[in-house]
């Protein structure tokens, strides 16, 4: 478990503000009192994860998760772009 130690690449977090975890919310609360505060909404972050990854999927920025043959569900994601074979 990464308790706030490492980047969400795995590498050591240098920057001193950000070794520390964060409360992600599970469902987006997007406003509701009720939901922010609903601890079974919650669950624990790494900062890089909250702030880069999770916020990302929020925006509709990248989706991630894979269909059932394990393929990537972003379609931006280099496994799902088009490419030309070239020979």
């Amino acid at each position: 478990m990464n308790a706030g130690h490492l980047r969400m690449d795995g590498s050591p977090q240098t920057n001193f503000k950000r070794m520390h975890l964060v409360v992600n919310h599970r469902i987006a609360h997007k406003g509701d009192k009720q939901l922010f505060w609903d601890r079974l909404n919650w669950e624990v972050a790494c900062p890089d994860h909250h702030d880069i990854r999770i916020q990302q999927e929020e925006s509709g920025k990248v989706r991630s998760g894979t269909d059932i043959d394990g393929r990537p569900l972003d379609p931006t994601h280099p496994w799902n772009r088009k490419t030309s074979a070239r020979r």
